[in-house]
């Protein structure tokens, strides 16, 4: 399990990772612009908010944006209790928006603030799974699978979440270091019922599995960048996909990986911008709702190869072509066969419990 990159045993990801960013926004390329009215801070994934955007946007608004780039949805939760970052938007997936809100670290969202939100496909139904206890308090900004990815050289595209444990795979698996959104494959894996809702029997079948898979993995991904490079670099040859950018990216690079949708149900994610009691602001709104109008969101999808929020039309008439679209899910969407594949996050009914597996699978302990 040595390695020179990050170890499968680390504890230290969300401390080093807040001190990071701590530095990154004292740098003097981060201190806020004379011309500058306004500031917002994002806390945001790889790929969704590229700075050319980002320095466009603001120039127009006489505001600085300040985009904090995460790699998980555990980083996400402890950024704003670590005192490093103070952020107005928050990208968080549907499942983790109760947690958010209880912990008070996001807000209502006034959704008649937000008129672009009418761009958003109709097959996301997305104020079911962005509401909490009666209040909105995200809209979507993309949207995407975790399914099973795979170097189609080596691999022959398997069916089942099964193949992780396959033994002829032994060492060369690959996972990416976040709970919330790794478990519920595991779940799935094990034949739960209800992948956000297991009884004690399931937790004990989930815990079994993840002590068998640790000895398939060498090494753990920190976000999409490092999950890329250890599959480039051979390190892996099969694992649990983060986000479908990270096989286009290998894809661009001449390797050849694929995704497939496993037979148990592969996790969805929707990723929605909330906002802070701090960020409840005019100028906070204006960006989130510029960042659903068709121009941006096709923009976004072209670049990163994301899905976005756009049904395949709207992104046709913004200006995608048909080629942009093929590697996302945008045409795959359009059916609801597809959909009936996929298993969106939501709240899990012991976070803690699953955490504390986590930590020690991670760890060895299990």
């Amino acid at each position: 399990m040595s390695d020179h990159r990050t170890k499968i045993s680390r504890r230290s990801v969300l401390k080093s990772a807040a001190a990071a960013t701590a530095g990154a926004l004292c740098a003097p390329g981060l201190i806020r612009k004379a011309w500058a009215a306004e500031t917002i801070t994002l806390l945001t994934w790889e790929t969704y908010h590229d700075d050319p955007w980002i320095a466009e946007w603001s120039k127009a608004n006489n505001t600085e944006v300040k985009a904090v780039r995460i790699g998980s949805v555990d980083e996400l939760f402890s950024q704003p209790f670590s005192g490093a970052v103070q952020p107005d938007i928050l990208y968080i997936e549907t499942g983790s928006l109760p947690r958010f809100k209880e912990a008070g670290l996001i807000a209502p969202l006034d959704v008649s603030k937000l008129p672009n939100a009418s761009m958003i496909t109709p097959k996301l139904d997305w104020k079911t799974y962005a509401s909490v206890d009666g209040d909105v308090v995200g809209v979507p900004y993309n949207w995407g699978t975790q399914p099973l990815m795979f170097n189609a050289d080596i691999v022959k595209e398997p069916d089942t979440w099964a193949a992780l444990w396959d033994k002829q795979y032994q060492g060369k698996v690959n996972m990416f270091d976040d709970c919330t959104i790794t478990f519920p494959m595991i779940a799935l894996s094990v034949g739960a019922k209800d992948p956000f809702n297991l009884t004690d029997d399931e937790f004990t079948k989930c815990e079994d599995a993840l002590r068998k898979l640790r000895g398939q993995i060498r090494v753990i991904a920190r976000g999409f960048d490092d999950a890329a490079t250890i599959y480039a670099a051979g390190d892996a040859v099969i694992g649990y996909c983060q986000n479908v950018a990270v096989v286009t990216s290998l894809q661009s690079k001449g390797k050849n990986f694929k995704y497939t949708l496993p037979k148990e149900g592969t996790p969805t994610w929707i990723d929605c911008a909330a906002i802070s009691k701090k960020g409840d602001r005019p100028i906070v709104y204006k960006f989130m709702n510029d960042n659903l109008t068709a121009e941006w969101q096709a923009r976004f999808i072209k670049t990163s190869t994301n899905n976005g929020v756009l049904n395949a039309e709207t992104a046709r008439k913004a200006g995608l072509d048909e080629a942009a679209m093929k590697v996302t899910n945008l045409l795959d969407a359009e059916s609801d066969a597809f959909w009936k594949k996929l298993v969106v996050y939501q709240k899990p009914e012991d976070l803690d419990r699953r955490l504390q597996i986590w930590n020690d699978f991670k760890a060895g302990t299990l």
